[in-house]
């Protein structure tokens, strides 16, 4: 039962994410890409200081890539950028509430991670 529930709470997500459509005010923006599914997805975040004061995500793109985006806009927010440097696959995991997701579906959870990525790789280079 605890599984069918995590199943209709993710899928309710997917039809109604949050954090979706373009913010009003960002500084920094990227595209990310999953071969895997064809997900296609752009990240918005407006960064004062290194914090995450927004963030949000449009495109379109299966389940898991739309609600770990969903979920990782979520956390950010009031959060370090620099936090994402160190964050991988079990974190996004922890951030859905699943244990298992198949090989096939690693870069579909991990899109907006790496999408986010790129940005504080941009931020840190600068």
């Amino acid at each position: 039962m605890e599984n069918d529930d995590k199943f209709y709470e993710l899928v309710e997500l997917y039809r109604n994410p949050e954090h979706y459509g373009k913010l009003r005010k960002y500084n920094y923006s990227e595209a990310g890409y999953s071969p895997s599914c064809g997900d296609k997805f752009s990240v918005y975040l407006d960064v004062e200081n290194g914090i995450v004061k927004d963030a949000s995500f449009d495109g379109k793109g299966c389940v898991i890539s739309t609600v770990s985006l969903s979920k990782l806009c979520s956390y950010l927010i009031g959060k370090p950028l620099k936090e994402v440097k160190e964050m991988e696959l079990k974190d996004i995991k922890n951030l859905l509430g699943i244990e298992d997701i198949s090989i096939s579906r690693v870069k579909c959870a991990t899109v907006g991670l790496d999408t986010v990525k790129k940005i504080y790789k941009e931020i840190d280079s600068s």
